[in-house]
């Protein structure tokens, strides 16, 4: 069925004005009619006037936030049949469960695309219409089969009244009783009058043909004959249903008949006891009208809701129905076991966005169909969405048939696909979680299967992974980490501490790297090694290096014009990958520079080996930029990544960072030394200087002196320091 978009209203709730303006733009293009709020108390007082067709709904809102919007608005009877897809950065299986256990029907995560979301609210919308589409064809059902009840009733009653009525003219009653078959066997519907003692016939028009494809006089040859032509399932539950008669006046029944070609119909039968004077049943009035298109069409609206519309497989809805049958199952037979298998398509998006996603599409169909090859006609092969798919393994016997499975699957993907013009490589990630009697719910399985697929993405993909409880306790740690670490942000819960930077000649203080903490409420100071690669994950470090960036500058600058001796100290800041890659870095620095009255000569940003050899052109592009800024830049960790030589003279920079690792190992017998010394004369040979970081003992000091490296830094200076204690230490102008 198609859903026409003209008529349906969205509401959008959001606290960013730019996903509000994105959002509204594109769905008003789509077609439909868009109200926006921009926090949760104010739609749900707009909610009390205006009642859209669907909701669209952010997670990290103020005050309330997405979770705790849906959970009032389910509460609440004139909005809890509202469908609401949740919009959100969260990416974490944890947000997506919570989604749905509030309330929400769909999950769309930050960055989204404009084609997804209209896709799944078009699939929402389509679901609730198909909801109205079965009430109304129930209703209209009803309207006709009670019109065609009252105008057999008044036609039966005009009948028999004209008959009392005209009883001494012989021919007028032949007149009627010849209009009265007319009318009836004008009908298409079956009209048949029966006696309550046995049943048999009094009465049938000539429809009966034409739905049973048998003709009158069989009916009334054969008097059980209307009896045998039901299907043998319904046969049983009609006959006792007609028992009643005539202890009860009124019955409507739906079954299956059986044409003589072997055909089924579906029939809507309604019929009524009829009363003499002395209120004793004489006879059966009824009418059967055929209702196989009505049930045709509810079936296929029925099964819509159920399967995915691409590959046909079963959806989550028949899915989760399914595994909820396997757990009662499971509880009733101790011994009965089952498996659940969350697959995720490697390489799929690659694929998608190179060749379209067409071909994405038949890409998806065609590992389908591989699928269902690998399990067998009990088993369940379901498709959540995207490039995932879930496998419920029903009845198996050990654990080892479900790892020959998820075995025979990951050889199958490894093959090439044909798609026609195109012949496609793909690999899969697999999450295994078996039933065990501490599950309540299927979601509880989907969650851990869902966990242990992303364990087997992270352990290097194209594998599968069997789900234990240390897993899931780690994902909920992550989860909450990256919560809080979303609102340590909007909070400003970070500082930052600095590291003295030594000029090796002069033994002075020459700036400082300034090194990012967490002051979080519960957990107190947190370092970066335990946050870092979340905000990677996430996307937040750009955010957070932003916020570094401003904050180191601003100051470095305070400094520098409180301590005389400071008017030339530098400020070292590391930038990741994800920043020196982002387009608008450029100007990000050029405002910051700006706000905070910093000469850009004293800022040098840090970048690890690693990022300089991913998409080598792009950077080396934004690091001209940076350099035509007089920023000045320095390669972090030097020693420990994978770049090529033959590139390193590529980038414009002005310092090497010599990694701790080689500096803490160096000793008199220590071939580290020369590691050292090579790397020191390999920053000659290019022009630029370099730095030892993590220097803890004057021998160190020494030997780095003595090696022509030109910086230090490390605990036998300081420690990395507070504000305070970083002002203190500069005031003392130590030397070392």
């Amino acid at each position: 069925m198609t859903v026409t978009l003209v008529s349906q209203s969205i509401l959008i709730i959001d606290d960013n004005p730019t996903n509000l303006e994105v959002l509204s733009e594109t769905l008003t293009q789509a077609g439909f009619q868009v109200a926006v709020a921009t926090d949760g108390e104010t739609a749900i007082k707009q909610l009390e006037y205006h009642r859209p067709e669907l909701i669209l709904l952010d997670v990290l809102m103020p005050d309330l936030n997405g979770y705790e919007v849906c959970q009032q608005l389910k509460a609440k009877e004139k909005t809890r049949d509202i469908p609401v897809i949740f919009l959100s950065a969260l990416d974490d299986v944890f947000d997506k469960v919570r989604a749905f256990s509030v309330g929400g029907v769909d999950y769309v995560t930050k960055p989204f695309q404009a084609n997804e979301v209209i896709v799944r609210i078009k699939h929402q919308l389509e679901l609730q219409a198909a909801k109205a589409e079965i009430f109304r064809l129930n209703t209209d059902l009803e309207r006709r089969v009670q019109q065609r009840t009252i105008e057999l009733k008044d036609v039966i009653d005009k009948l028999h009244q004209e008959i009392a009525q005209h009883q001494q003219t012989q021919q007028l009653l032949k007149d009627n009783e010849q209009k009265l078959e007319n009318i009836l066997n004008s009908l298409e519907e079956v009209v048949w009058s029966a006696k309550v003692e046995n049943f048999n016939l009094i009465y049938l028009n000539t429809a009966v043909e034409k739905v049973y494809e048998r003709t009158v006089v069989e009916f009334v040859n054969q008097p059980d004959l209307w009896l045998e032509v039901i299907h043998p399932e319904d046969r049983k539950r009609v006959k006792q249903s007609l028992s009643v008669f005539p202890y009860s006046s009124n019955l409507e029944l739906e079954y299956r008949i059986v044409r003589p070609n072997g055909e089924l119909r579906w029939l809507n039968t309604r019929s009524h006891s009829v009363y003499d004077g002395n209120g004793k049943a004489i006879r059966i009035d009824g009418i059967s009208i055929d209702i196989t298109e009505q049930k045709k069409a509810q079936e296929q609206l029925i099964y819509n809701a159920l399967h995915d519309t691409l590959t046909g497989l079963p959806n989550r809805t028949l899915l989760m129905e399914h595994l909820d049958k396997a757990l009662e199952r499971s509880k009733r037979y101790p011994d009965y076991l089952f498996a659940v298998l969350y697959i995720d398509l490697d390489r799929f998006k690659i694929i998608n966005d190179s060749l379209g996603h067409s071909v994405g599409d038949q890409l998806l169909v065609k590992v389908g169909h591989l699928l269902k090859e690998c399990c067998r006609s009990v088993d369940t092969v379901a498709r959540l969405g995207g490039d995932e798919f879930t496998i419920l393994l029903d009845e198996i016997q050990a654990i080892g048939d479900v790892t020959i499975v998820a075995e025979r699957i990951l050889k199958k993907l490894t093959l090439p696909i044909n798609l026609g013009t195109y012949t496609a490589f793909t690999a899969a990630s697999i999450g295994i979680v078996f039933n065990s009697p501490h599950y309540q719910s299927s979601i509880e399985l989907i969650r851990n299967a869902d966990i242990a697929m992303y364990r087997a993405k992270e352990l290097g993909k194209g594998r599968y992974i069997i789900f234990d409880g240390e897993m899931y306790a780690q994902m909920l740690y992550l989860s909450n980490l990256e919560t809080d670490l979303r609102f340590a942000l909007a909070r400003q819960q970070f500082i930052l501490h600095y590291q003295p930077i030594i000029a090796l000649g002069t033994g002075k203080i020459i700036g400082f790297e300034a090194l990012i903490r967490w002051q979080d409420p519960e957990r107190g100071l947190v370092p970066p090694g335990e946050f870092i690669k979340i905000a990677e994950d996430t996307g937040l470090i750009v955010l957070i290096g932003e916020w570094v960036l401003n904050e180191a500058c601003r100051q470095l600058r305070a400094w520098q014009l409180k301590f005389p001796n400071a008017s030339s100290y530098h400020i070292n800041v590391n930038i990741a990958g994800q920043q020196i890659k982002q387009p608008s870095l450029i100007a990000i620095l050029d405002r910051i520079l700006k706000d905070t009255e910093l000469d850009s000569s004293f800022l040098k940003l840090e970048i690890t080996e690693s990022t300089l050899m991913e998409e080598k052109e792009t950077i080396i592009e934004n690091l001209a930029q940076i350099k035509a800024r007089n920023i000045k830049l320095s390669i972090d960790d030097f020693g420990t990544g994978y770049s090529s030589l033959s590139y390193l003279h590529s980038f414009p920079l002005d310092t090497l960072k010599i990694d701790r690792s080689f500096v803490s190992r160096m000793n008199a017998d220590s071939e580290n030394c020369e590691i050292i010394r090579t790397i020191i004369n390999l920053a000659h040979s290019l022009g630029i200087d370099a730095i030892a970081e993590g220097v803890e003992t004057t021998y160190q000091l020494e030997q780095l002196r003595k090696l022509g490296c030109k910086f230090a830094q490390g605990y036998l200076f300081a420690e990395p320091l507070d504000c305070q204690a970083a002002e203190l230490l500069i005031a003392s102008n130590p030397q070392w």
